[in-house]
């Protein structure tokens, strides 16, 4: 069957042609870059609903059916943005407050970080003067790139406080979710599963066989963003700050153990923290790198 365009008809047909050749083209974001994982799930509702309930899993009267978005405009661009680490921060219709981080490095202490993020969204909740049952849950979801629990082999952590002698939850105000990427493994049984793999940046084929419309959603919300020419720079700035952070943390190493390499221990602690000074690196990546304390790296 022959079909005749009109010259209006055929622009259009040529045009949605070249739109989806030049999107092949396009390389797509990471989806697990925190400002990018923000910009998917933090501005849209059903993405944040279809996410959070399947990480927390809760029976069905206690499924998340409508949020709202607090703290989700992008402040900084720099490249080393650290605003972007509170990734999602929403609050459900029962009040309770849900945080939602994602990390692609290990800092080496990210237990005391998570804690800290935890205690920041139940202690904001409070203003001077207002009275402690006004307090809520405060949930947190990490998702990490990298393995934190390395005793276990199933990637979902869920931690609460407990009685350590009969076993029973002290509040269910506090509540920690970890998921760990690197464990997550190739079968998909549920809609974590699902999301855990498109995190780890899927093919389009492979999510369109997913069979979710919510995480498709998603994927045309990072197709939206990679072809957008300023979140593409900001995306570059970021990649490029990042492997020049870690270039300057290795480099710094190499050289201290060149120099250190016919002194004992300590000294060569101290040579590599001299180093890593030199290359202006934070006081506290040289305290985690060296094990030098504060006052040792002050004073050499």
């Amino acid at each position: 069957m022959l079909l005749r365009l009109t010259p209006l008809a055929f622009m259009k047909n040529v045009t949605s042609k070249s739109e989806s050749i030049s999107m092949n083209l396009v390389e797509l974001f990471d989806p697990k870059e925190e400002f990018i994982f923000k910009r998917i799930f933090g501005y849209d509702e059903e993405i944040f609903i279809s996410f959070a309930n399947s990480a927390l899993n809760y029976s069905d009267d206690k499924k998340i059916i409508s949020v709202t978005f607090l703290n989700n405009e992008i402040n900084k661009t720099a490249e080393n943005d650290k605003e972007s680490r509170l990734d999602v921060h929403a609050i459900l219709k029962d009040g309770s407050h849900i945080n939602i981080e994602m990390q692609i490095q290990n800092t080496g202490e990210y237990e005391k970080r998570s804690l800290y993020y935890w205690a920041k969204l139940y202690e904001m909740q409070l203003m001077e003067g207002e009275d402690y049952k006004n307090l809520s849950p405060a949930i947190c979801i990490h998702v990490l790139n990298f393995n934190l629990f390395k005793q276990k082999k199933n990637f979902h952590t869920v931690l609460a406080v407990v009685d350590l002698e009969i076993k029973d939850i002290f509040s269910k105000d506090f509540e920690i979710n970890f998921m760990e990427l690197p464990k997550v493994a190739k079968k998909m049984y549920n809609t974590l599963d699902k999301w855990m793999h498109f995190l780890k940046n899927p093919s389009k084929e492979e999510v369109n066989a997913m069979g979710d419309k919510t995480i498709s959603k998603a994927l045309d919300t990072l197709e939206y963003l990679s072809q957008d020419p300023v979140t593409r720079a900001q995306y570059e700035a970021r990649k490029k700050y990042r492997l020049d952070y870690n270039t300057s943390i290795r480099v710094a190493k190499e050289e201290g153990i060149h120099i250190g390499e016919e002194r004992g221990e300590y000294n060569k602690a101290i040579e590599i923290a001299r180093a890593m000074r030199k290359l202006g690196l934070p006081l506290e990546v040289v305290r985690q790198t060296t094990g030098l304390s504060y006052d040792e790296i002050e004073k050499n």
